[in-house]
């Protein structure tokens, strides 16, 4: 396709393009929304408002200066999406964790830009491109999960430290940790290794189950007690128990402590999960103090954990 066919294409079909990618930007959105739990902690605000908000507000404005082809609003508002994209794509590169959901987006908005440019409105495209990264630059807040400064459990005085990476509601991880435990119990017991269990808060309710995790290993110190616990928090994710009133009732059911105060998430649980570059679960940790070796898949873990006897 020459240059000049492919410019009457887009000419012809811009208006159908258009409308077609900011049909698919809502349904990315949609399962941003209510599927996007791996992006929880990717959440970010702009002047107090949910980017996400901000993402059905824009495409809803854009839709509709598509539909009526008013063709320096459209290059003006994409051209401002650009720039703020620039910046989200920006943000998840130096932090070193990205979200698929916010990866399309950008990747849209790209090609929405693209079939959009216009050398006519050239005066508008730049400074709404700097505008949008400057907006987004100033007052972009990403959500801080609550933290508190309690160290994360640790057991076992081994030359070896293990940090075994889960998510309560992650079905590998209810499959791994059982089986792992009866590893881990005798590893630590034999002074082989110094254990903590890090929670990955990839579910929308694994920050409630990491804040009872917390609250009641410091009342049940003992390993076999946090694994009771742990057996349990598992088991209540599996039955997909999400209220916070119902998970107490559940785990005093299971025989554990009554909570009457739950401690937040530990800012130690970010340190590792940063310092380890963790965006998926399960992932297990071997630190023998010259570098660490990171093994991820419930049949490596294991054999990996058996190789430590």
């Amino acid at each position: 396709m020459s240059g000049n066919t492919y410019l009457a294409f887009l000419f012809r079909y811009r208006q159908i393009l258009n409308i077609s990618l900011t049909v698919a930007g809502f349904i990315n959105l949609g399962f941003y929304y209510f599927c996007g739990d791996s992006c929880l902690y990717l959440a970010g605000t702009v002047f107090g408002v949910d980017l996400k908000i901000w993402g059905f507000l824009f495409l809803s404005a854009f839709l509709v200066i598509s539909i009526l082809k008013q063709d320096a609003l459209i290059s003006l508002a994409i051209s401002a999406a650009l720039g703020a994209e620039i910046f989200l794509v920006g943000w998840q590169v130096v932090n070193r964790t990205y979200c698929p959901y916010c990866l399309i987006m950008a990747l849209i908005i790209a090609v929405l830009f693209i079939i959009n440019l216009n050398k006519k409105w050239l005066m508008l495209i730049l400074p709404a491109i700097t505008a949008g990264f400057l907006v987004l630059f100033l007052f972009f807040q990403s959500i801080p999960l609550k933290t508190s400064s309690l160290d994360l459990p640790k057991f076992g005085n081994g030359p070896i430290s293990v940090r075994l990476y889960s998510d309560y509601f992650c079905d590998p991880c209810q499959k791994l940790e059982p089986d792992a435990e009866k590893i881990l119990y005798e590893l630590v017991r034999k002074n082989k290794i110094r254990l903590v269990f890090v929670d990955v808060p990839i579910n929308r309710s694994t920050p409630t189950y990491s804040s009872y995790y917390l609250s009641l290993a410091q009342q049940e110190k003992s390993l076999d007690q946090i694994l009771h616990i742990r057996q349990a928090l598992f088991a209540a994710a599996k039955d997909k128990i999400t209220d916070r009133q119902e998970l107490a009732k559940y785990l005093e059911d299971k025989g554990l402590p009554k909570v009457t105060a739950l401690i937040d998430q530990s800012a130690e649980t970010f340190q590792y999960i940063k310092k380890d570059e963790i965006d998926s679960t399960p992932i297990l940790i071997i630190d023998r103090g010259n570098g660490t070796e990171t093994y991820m898949g419930r049949a490596k873990i294991l054999s990996t954990l058996e190789g430590l006897k």
